[in-house]
């Protein structure tokens, strides 16, 4: 207990004594971790975009001509049995045409207003569980009897389910090579401040200081080096994506990037646990080597 108080004292004598190397220390960790923060931030947000972007695919099963109500239920039924369906709603033939007219206005439009319902067949529109499981859906949904064609955006939704993982996939060993190059600049940073007293060291080493007492105080520096630096990044990071969020809803309506209240709690948890162990890590493999040398 009486060793666990000596230690803390010395972390904050030396933190107190060395303000500078202290100070730099933190705004370093504080560097790395923003630049991390904000990569991780685009690439949830691009996931994000691409998730929502293949669970906007929708299947068009467009149904045969001169079905009876009783035909036209029974083909719902079958429907919402298949293991794929999120929702299946009915389209008639006249709400399929007013749809057209509201989304395009044509001259020859107007002219078929009376016939136009006529040369649509009515559908039922489903929404896939998993993006994933579109196309397969869409092939169970040829099979049921009343059903005479069925269309979806083939092309683009197994291009997205193509993506999604290969972005996931990439995006997560971008994540952890931004992880080795912040360990490697922060241990730098933490190395600086060893080697700047070095003398102190030596001289713990005389009076007979074992390596783990030596090395006690150097590396709860280096973790409270984490934390701080980790916690002032995400008040940072989320500072920045903020005014981000800001910027592209006055520029890019149309961009909707996930909500901060979204990620604040799990982030800001993640990246200041990071940050800590990526500091205490650095000051544990710094002091090692260094003690090694001497």
């Amino acid at each position: 207990m009486q060793t666990l108080e000596f230690q803390l004292s010395e972390l904050f004598t030396n933190l107190r004594r060395n303000g500078l190397l202290t100070i730099a220390a933190v705004i370093t960790v504080m560097s790395s971790m923003v630049v991390f923060g904000l990569f991780n931030l685009a690439n949830i947000n691009l996931q994000h975009l691409l998730d929502q972007e293949a669970r906007k695919a929708q299947i068009s099963a467009f149904l045969g001509k001169g079905l009876s109500d009783a035909e036209t239920n029974r083909v719902r039924s079958a429907i919402e049995k298949l293991p794929g369906v999120q929702r299946c709603e009915y389209v008639s033939s006249q709400a399929a045409f007013d749809r057209l007219t509201r989304n395009l206005e044509s001259e020859v439009l107007k002219v078929l207003k009376d016939e136009g319902p006529s040369r649509l067949p009515a559908k039922f529109s489903v929404q896939p569980k998993r993006p994933e499981d579109t196309t397969e859906l869409a092939r169970q949904l040829k099979q049921i009897k009343g059903v005479s064609d069925v269309r979806f955006g083939q092309q683009v939704v197994e291009t997205l389910n193509a993506l999604v993982p290969r972005v996931r996939r990439v995006g997560l060993v971008a994540l952890v090579l931004m992880v080795l190059a912040t360990s490697a600049i922060i241990g730098n940073a933490i190395r600086l401040t060893i080697y700047a007293r070095r003398r102190e060291i030596r001289i713990m080493q005389l009076v007979g200081a074992t390596n783990g007492f030596i090395r006690a105080p150097f590396v709860l520096e280096g973790l409270c080096h984490g934390l701080v630096g980790g916690a002032l990044a995400v008040a940072v990071t989320f500072g920045l994506y903020g005014h981000m969020q800001t910027l592209a809803a006055t520029l890019m309506p149309w961009l909707k990037l996930v909500a901060r209240q979204e990620l604040l709690a799990p982030f800001a948890g993640s990246l200041i646990a990071l940050g800590a162990l990526i500091g205490l890590g650095s000051s544990l493999v710094s002091m090692r080597h260094f003690l090694k040398q001497a």
